[in-house]
């Protein structure tokens, strides 16, 4: 892969951070091998923005234009009250003023079934100030009725995508805006229905999705957003509800680095346990490709892709876990485990791409080097336990059981504080009146309104990155 020195058009930095040093096994051969844990770090930084120490430039071309699709609830129960269905209106004219000239965009109102609002024919239609002035006349001509099947508003979406490049000469971004104030209806669309619809868009597009009012099921949410690449949104007051849809809109237009692709060359014995994205938002991925041809031939292990979508100014972190083989031979002595690679679809001139990074281990009988933990990795299994303890809460909170919940929150609190997630602080205050920060003591309110509970379900699915960086083994090129 070219990676060509010149003007920077956009710089991809990858870091891998982990205790290389594992405790010899006792009894070589008995269970599983040892796990090993490492977060992979990529940091993209588009033109105009300092590149990170130690990274080049590259030469580059004119970006992929945005093809936008905003699915909009227009079910009966977006009515109630009407002052809900006008901030939706208000939004979404927001969103189309912030699509760029000359990317394409469609307007879709979503019930128990996706019906274009514009362009009428389904296809796209080119943004300029012509059609954005059509597409909010069409907007507000829109009548809504009817229930909620969000599946088939996203398959919609993807039949319009369905043409459309990705990458290399005329490439889109491709990325869906779902507004709704409600959950699928059984009538209308079962869960295993959306669950297969938002499989089948996986990968086609982007979305993220926006909640109003409070009947939206958070679980639905979070799982189109988690398996479509997006963030979820719960918008409580809907004054604010235009600038949120403008801003994600324009995020998604400045998500002009596409085609990155992370793949992980296992050695042969490697067992690959698990890769979850654990930044921005978690979510459990399975690879796009994995290739078994070196591990057939005896040449080595797996070899694991994952599209990584598009890309803007932007730091993703993916917490990996393979399982070590041990060779009493090599006691002592640094081993690779997995060699992390970022690549590119297609020709990337336009891109520089970093040299692989590799994931190490070493035996040791050291105490001192084996009991140490990654500053990165202990950040975000932090996370994870915030997430699980808050998701606990609020399984006692719907069965009533106060005190259990009061405790688990407190718990939350303590976790949110060591990993700096002040954002799930906020939250949390809408539930808990804290009367010992420090040792996480806190009380339920007498009084707490479903949405909070859900808003701070969905704030719990995002991470922060870590702090300082102290202390940390990074693992360099070969």
């Amino acid at each position: 892969m070219s990676r060509a020195p010149g003007s920077a058009r956009a710089r991809v930095g990858l870091e891998v951070s982990q205790v290389v040093e594992l405790p010899r096994p006792r009894t070589p051969g008995d269970g599983e091998p040892a796990r090993m844990y490492a977060v992979v770090t990529v940091t993209v930084h588009r033109p105009g923005t300092a590149p990170a120490p130690g990274e080049a430039h590259a030469s580059g071309k004119a970006g992929p234009r945005l093809a936008e699709v905003l699915l909009i609830d227009h079910s009966s129960s977006m009515v109630i009250p009407p002052s809900r269905l006008a901030a939706a209106r208000a939004a979404a004219s927001s969103a189309l003023a912030r699509i760029p000239d000359g990317a394409l965009f469609a307007l879709v109102a979503g019930g128990d079934r996706a019906a274009m609002i514009y362009p009428r024919r389904p296809e796209f239609a080119v943004a300029h100030a012509e059609s954005r002035a059509a597409a909010e006349a069409a907007l507000r001509d829109c009548t809504p009725g009817g229930g909620t099947a969000m599946g088939t508003w996203l398959e919609r979406a993807r039949q319009l995508f369905r043409d459309l490049p990705a990458t290399g000469p005329g490439g889109h971004v491709r990325h869906a805006l779902l507004l709704t104030d409600g959950k699928n209806e059984p009538g209308y669309e079962s869960p295993a229905e959306l669950r297969e619809r938002v499989e089948r868009c996986a990968r086609a597009f982007d979305c993220d999705v926006v909640g109003i009012g409070d009947a939206w099921e958070t679980e639905e949410l979070l799982l189109i957003a988690g398996a479509l690449g997006g963030r979820t949104r719960a918008v409580a007051d809907l004054t604010r509800l235009p600038d949120e849809l403008a801003a994600l809109t324009g995020s998604a237009a400045e998500r002009d680095v596409t085609g990155l692709r992370l793949r992980l060359h296992h050695r042969a014995g490697v067992r690959p346990y698990s890769f979850e994205r654990v930044h921005p938002t978690r979510a459990t991925l399975t690879p796009d490709r994995t290739d078994l041809t070196g591990v057939e031939a005896g040449a080595g292990g797996p070899v694991e892709e994952y599209g990584l979508g598009p890309c803007g100014e932007e730091t993703r972190a993916y917490l990996l876990c393979v399982g070590a083989p041990y060779d009493p031979a090599q006691l002592g002595k640094e081993l690779l485990l997995t060699e992390v690679e970022v690549d590119a679809e297609g020709p990337a001139e336009h891109l520089e791409l970093p040299e692989p990074r590799p994931v190490l281990v070493r035996w040791t009988d050291d105490a001192d080097l084996y009991s140490r933990l990654d500053p990165q990795v202990a950040h975000y299994r932090h996370e994870e336990e915030l997430h699980r303890t808050f998701e606990e809460a609020c399984a006692e909170l719907k069965r009533g059981a106060r005190d259990a919940a009061q405790a688990l929150l407190g718990t939350a609190w303590r976790l949110a504080g060591q990993v700096g997630d002040t954002a799930m602080r906020d939250h949390l205050l809408h539930l808990v009146r804290v009367t010992d920060a420090e040792r996480g003591r806190v009380e339920l309110l007498d009084h707490i309104p479903r949405f909070d509970v859900e808003a701070a379900r969905i704030q719990s699915s995002v991470t922060v990155l870590p702090g300082a960086r102290r202390g940390t083994r990074r693992a360099g090129p070969r």
